[in-house]
């Protein structure tokens, strides 16, 4: 993609402007890369303006950026990499290479300025050349006709909602959204809605008309005109936007109306659409399909009426119908591997029904079928026009920046939940998210997500505590067109032992683990590649040992955590473009780690935690307070130790994960004062037989005034100890914590009064026994901006609280506490509770909580849901 090749560049110049105080550049090259900067940095927001315009003749632009701007790049980082070794370059090597670096920029420069000026000029045309509306009358019969019959499969008690809301509630004029992906069935159901005998008869002035993303507001006026039987007259056609919609305003005074827009795609268009329409005090509605969120959810809704996916069950019966007719059924021979061949669809109507048809013209083998199952439904799904167009428009419409995030994600594995902190990190490290300030960086890659979350093409798995996106996924249409664009617009590859060809250009490689077994071509391939800027290894962990080369001067992006190292790769330490760079590995980092002066994110995983009679600890190199890039440090069970020197700082290190408590000393602290996210471990040794005072470790935190997340955990505790550290108070925590997780340290439940202190904790974890004691009095406890709370593993049996304790208490989940007798009466009285979750309670306790939901809906908050699960049983039982 040529925005994410310019972003990249953009950044590469910037790095060397940035080492030219440490690294010798002869001047006036300084000078002449700036200019080069400059450049590019004007390149980078004329792209951003082009939008989701998308003509063959700016693709043929678009790639001939990318590959100047790679070409430019790799010139420019090969004279990093040589200027940072130049020790061994003489004067005149240095010469030789800042002017090649001097004549890539100038060539980079006047090619560039003319394709500037042709997309300026471009960018004025409009996107679209089709011609005016002509002058003629819509049909009355271009919506869907009211009574036919038409069969839906899942979609019956979505109907029913959907009916309730159109023909009952309030008189007001009310807007009522069907929001979800692209091929779910939100215009069939909008149909199905509308063609309904008790909407019909409701509404005598009725209109269905289809929107899209090219919205032209003259004919979808005269459209509905027309299908409310009004006289399309010239005299319309002669009227300005504002006369049309005042004509269009008094056409429905008076009358109970319902008007289906489908297919919305932009907030405007919807509140232009809406606010022409009269509030006549008669109970008229609005119907709205759209796969935009911020077109479905605003403030004046009514209702939002989120898609759900087909079960099993409603895609196989779909499948059956459309393949063999409502009046025959499947074979028995190939039920087993069409039920196979439905589940892979994920769900998906339009998906099911493009494999329908596909089967319904081809043999009805079971051989074939199987092939199918197998290999084959990617590939229908991407010849299918109407499955490929509907795709394509999500796509299409997506910014210049979303379009390669997006398409990034096709790295993971399929069906894989994709952790979001992986996930933002990444692109950060590739350069695809906006350099801001250093908080921001995060922040700006979370909005992306969840810009690409509520343009419908990414699915949250689970959400965090925070209401946050903790793991997220692409449904299988989609990862098939992420891979497909990645290898055409050489965001990335995937190495396998099939479709190897095309690749001399790619940058980017995901290998597949298995290619890593034997594999010899893919191997070589990997060889060739001077210029690899990210490998990327997916799929299951691997114990032992497998070749991968690290033979690349100019890497950015090394994610092999599923691959085992067994001794250090001392090669990694060459790389010293390395941005991120994540393994597996049971020993201690060399002091030569430091340096990777340019890396951003490090996270090291050990492959077996082997609990020892003695407590293990390894010790980070000192030279770690070198490496001042590092913004993301994770390195489990390891020891930070306290600099030597005066000047030792981690000033851009926001996030700290793994480390031994012991590391929490004054001087360590002190020395990282950006960090606002903290992880931390205690082992304890087996033979452990005396109490632990954790707060010895812990009690310097207080003054680190941008913590805002604290995880302390005993990783290996033992419930036969004695309560831990009864003997002293809990550390004084920072008063800047949003959440706090804490595990295996046994506190006495009076010491939660250091806790509730916090002023501005929303987040509150207690996992196995980090509090310990029969009973829990929150009398003089109150946790005032409290929303998410978890007790887990725990002997507590009696819990005391009035409503005032938890004033904004949201969601409380009781796990795994055996022995308690019930949630407090107190808890009935927090109107914001909205969820209540019990794993493994005692019929008592599953008693309270519904008592909970009764007083709760005796003062009308609908909202609370009530979740009893058991884990001895798969089902789940939940009312709401």
């Amino acid at each position: 993609m040529a925005y994410a090749a310019v972003v990249s560049l953009k950044h590469s110049i910037q790095r060397l402007l940035n080492s030219c105080d440490q690294i010798p550049i002869l001047p006036p090259y300084p000078e002449i890369i700036q200019l080069a900067y400059n450049e590019v940095e004007s390149l980078d927001l004329l792209l951003s303006r082009v939008g989701a315009r998308n003509s063959e003749w700016l693709k043929a632009v678009k790639a001939e950026i990318r590959e100047a701007a790679f070409r430019l790049e790799d010139v420019i980082e090969s004279a990093h990499v040589s200027l940072s070794q130049s020790q061994t370059l003489s004067a005149d090597e240095m010469g030789c290479l800042a002017m090649e670096v001097k004549e890539q920029i100038d060539l980079f420069t006047k090619s560039m300025e003319k394709i500037k000026e042709q997309l300026r000029c471009r960018l004025w045309e409009p996107e679209d050349y089709e011609e005016a509306i002509e002058k003629v009358i819509p049909s009355r019969t271009d919506h869907f006709v009211a009574t036919k019959s038409n069969k839906i499969f899942g979609l019956d008690s979505d109907l029913i909602r959907l009916r309730g809301l159109l023909t009952s509630g309030s008189s007001r004029r009310q807007i009522v959204s069907i929001w979800g992906m692209a091929g779910i069935g939100k215009t069939t159901l909008a149909k199905k809605v509308y063609g309904d005998p008790d909407v019909f008869s409701r509404f005598g002035c009725r209109a269905f008309v289809s929107i899209g993303p090219k919205y032209r507001r003259r004919e979808i006026w005269l459209r509905i005109l027309a299908q409310i039987n009004c006289a399309i007259s010239d005299e319309l056609y002669e009227m300005n936007d504002e006369e049309l919609c005042e004509f269009v305003r008094s056409a429905f005074k008076g009358k109970l109306y319902l008007i289906v827009f489908d297919d919305v795609w932009r907030r405007d268009d919807r509140e232009e659409l809406t606010r022409i329409l009269p509030d006549n005090a008669n109970g008229s509605r609005i119907l709205l399909t759209t796969r935009i969120e911020g077109a479905a959810v605003l403030p004046r809704s009514y209702a939002c009426h989120k898609m759900r996916f087909l079960t099993e069950k409603d895609s196989w019966d779909l499948l059956c119908e459309k393949v063999f007719g409502e009046k025959h059924s499947c074979p028995p021979h190939l039920e087993e591997v069409g039920k196979k061949i439905a589940n892979k669809c994920e769900g998906l109507p339009l998906a099911i029904i493009a494999i329908a048809k596909h089967l319904s013209e081809a043999e009805k083998m079971p051989e074939y079928w199987s092939k199918v199952a197998e290999k084959e439904i990617s590939n229908i799904i991407g010849a299918d026009a109407e499955m490929s167009k509907a795709l394509y428009l999500s796509y299409n419409k997506l910014s210049q920046r979303l379009k390669v995030c997006f398409v990034y994600m096709g790295v993971f594995p399929h069906g894989h939940e994709i952790p979001t902190s992986k996930l933002i990190n990444l692109w950060c490290a590739e350069g695809f998210v906006p350099r801001k300030t250093l908080k921001l960086l995060q922040d700006q890659a979370m909005e992306d997500l969840e810009d690409l979350v509520s343009n419908s093409v990414v699915l949250v798995c689970q959400q965090s505590s925070h209401r946050k996106i903790k793991t997220c996924k692409l449904h299988f249409v989609f990862q098939h067109l992420c891979i497909k664009e990645a290898v055409k617009d050489k965001v990335f590859h995937i190495l396998d032992s099939y479709a190897n060809q095309g690749v001399e250009s790619q940058r980017r490689f995901c290998i597949l683990n298995n290619v890593l077994f034997g594999i010899k071509d893919a191997y070589k391939l990997m060889t060739s590649r001077s210029n690899t800027r990210s490998l990327l290894c997916t799929g299951a962990h691997h114990q032992y040992p497998v070749p991968l080369c690290l033979d690349f001067s100019l890497l950015r992006v090394l994610d092999a955590l599923t691959i085992r190292f067994y001794g250090f790769p001392i090669e990694l330490v060459k790389l010293i473009q390395l941005r991120y760079l994540s393994f597996t590995y049971n020993g201690e980092l060399p002091a030569s780690i430091s340096k990777l002066q340019n890396l951003h994110y490090l996270v090291v995983h050990q492959y077996l935690s082997i609990r020892s009679s003695r407590a293990h600890h390894s010790n980070l190199p000192m030279e770690i307070w070198d490496m001042q890039e590092l913004r993301h440090l994770q390195v489990m069970g390891s020891d930070l130790p306290d600099p030597t020197t005066q000047d030792a700082c981690l000033p851009n290190l926001l996030s700290l994960l793994g480390i031994s408590a012991r590391s929490c000393t004054k001087e360590v602290l002190r020395r990282i004062p950006n960090l606002n996210k903290l992880g931390t471990r205690i082992e304890l040794p087996l033979d452990v037989a005396e109490p632990l005072f954790c707060s010895d470790h812990l009690v310097h935190l207080a003054d680190h005034r941008y913590l805002k997340s604290f995880k302390c955990s005993i990783v290996n505790p033992s419930p036969r100890l004695q309560v831990l550290g009864r003997s002293r108070p809990i550390p004084i925590l920072p008063w800047s914590l949003r959440k706090l997780t804490l595990s295996g340290l046994g506190f006495p439940w009076e010491y939660m009064r250091y806790i509730a202190n916090l002023p501005f904790l929303e987040v509150l974890k207690l996992r196995c026994y980090a509090f310990q004691g029969p009973e829990w009095k929150s009398i003089d406890e109150a946790f005032m901006n409290l929303t998410f709370l978890l007790v887990e593993d725990t002997d507590l049996e009696y819990w005391r609280v009035d409503h005032t304790r938890f004033p904004c208490l949201q969601r409380l989940f009781i796990h795994h506490c055996y022995k308690l007798k019930e949630i407090p009466g107190g808890i009935k009285g927090i109107r914001t509770l909205e969820m209540v979750e019990i794993v493994d309670g005692s019929p008592s306790l599953v008693a309270s909580a519904k008592q909970i939901l009764e007083e709760q809906q005796s003062f009308r908050n609908y909202r609370l849901q009530v979740c009893v699960k058991y884990s001895s049983e798969d089902d789940q039982k939940t009312k709401s």
